[in-house]
């Protein structure tokens, strides 16, 4: 019954995030083990978006550690664990809290004992840099914890690298790079762990660099972002990207695309005034936004819970006026309106 819920809870995130991106592309998926004990460790650049997009983009059942502040509520504590979300602690929470920590691990140890999957952002914080910060050692933890007490036990880690082509811009195209397993083993002394985890960190981190793109330099971070552009560079294909940022200062600035008119531009006109309302709510919503790396994750709450809603009272409306076949008619023009939208608008990085 459990998996029942978590995939129809799945597809609907799914169908969300496919109106909010114009473009999700999936590269490595033949690299996640179809069994077996995996933790999924990805760069974090864009909050709840990528929390959710590698369960919906992977056929593994994933459990994933979440901040524990968004368990402060009875109902969102229920609903959260129901989808195999798990709070995690920060110290930012409280050093009190932090012991709670204890308990979660623990959980973290049966999960992989099972041979399930975790989901771990271990930079420990969002951020819109596109650079990967310094991994923390929470996820090394778990796998020492997991050895030491099922020694047997094979542990892989998948690396998943998180790429936007804008982190606040709708409709903003994403892709994700999913890395070679690294078999977790082989880094870790049972006998005498070392608890800086440096190596099993080290290899983590060269790899996801590898999967996104990684500017060194945050001081020059937005100079470089600048230059980037410049070259027209695609953020969706890091690899390439990488390879530019090396030879930065010997490449040539490429010229302007020239804008291209886009015909789907009544289309667009149309799904705003037929979305008059929920684009009311959003308008009053954005500039309340405090963390701005939220701007995408309420607005794909909008459009999963708001938009559809709206569509749904004005086809009831509709029917009773007229005859249930227009409402129909009305909800699969506003399907199509919409994925011509979502698909074919511009997007600024």
């Amino acid at each position: 019954m459990k998996n029942i819920w978590y995939n129809t809870v799945k597809y609907i995130v799914k169908t969300g995030l496919f109106f909010t991106h114009k473009k999700i592309k999936v590269f490595g998926t033949e690299n996640i083990p179809k069994e077996g004990a995996i933790i999924f460790i990805g760069n974090h650049q864009n909050a709840l978006l990528d929390a959710i997009l590698i369960p919906t983009t992977t056929t593994r059942n994933i459990h994933f550690l979440t901040r524990a502040s968004a368990f402060k509520t009875k109902i969102a504590n229920k609903i959260l664990r129901s989808i195999n979300m798990i709070p995690i602690y920060r110290l930012r929470d409280g050093k009190d809290n932090m012991e709670k920590n204890i308990a979660i691990f623990k959980q973290c140890f049966e999960i992989l004992k099972a041979e399930k999957a975790i989901q771990i952002f271990a930079e420990g914080e969002h951020h819109n840099f596109r650079s990967l910060l310094p991994l923390k050692k929470g996820f090394a933890r778990i796998i020492l914890g997991t050895l030491q007490k099922y020694p047997e036990l094979d542990i892989k880690i998948i690396p998943v690298g998180i790429n936007y082509d804008s982190h606040l811009n709708f409709p903003s195209s994403v892709s994700l790079y999913y890395g070679k397993p690294i078999l977790a083993n082989p880094y870790f002394n049972l006998e005498k762990p070392d608890t800086s985890y440096k190596a099993i960190k080290t290899k983590v981190s060269s790899e996801l660099k590898k999967l996104t793109t990684h500017i060194e330099n945050l001081e020059e971070h937005d100079i470089i972002i600048e230059e980037l552009k410049n070259l027209n560079v695609d953020f969706l294909d890091p690899i390439t990207t990488n390879k530019v940022l090396q030879n930065l200062k010997n490449e040539t600035p490429k010229k302007a695309k020239n804008k291209k008119i886009n015909w789907f531009a009544p289309i667009h006109f149309f799904t705003r005034i037929n979305s008059f309302l929920p684009l009311l709510i959003w308008r009053y919503l954005q500039p309340k936004i405090k963390d701005k790396i939220f701007t995408n994750t309420y607005r794909f709450a909008l459009i999963s819970t708001v938009f559809p809603l709206f569509y749904l009272i004005q086809a009831v409306i509709i029917s009773f006026i007229f005859n249930y076949k227009y409402g129909l008619i009305y909800i699969a023009f506003c399907i199509l309106t919409g994925i011509i939208t979502t698909k074919t608008a511009t997007v600024t990085p």
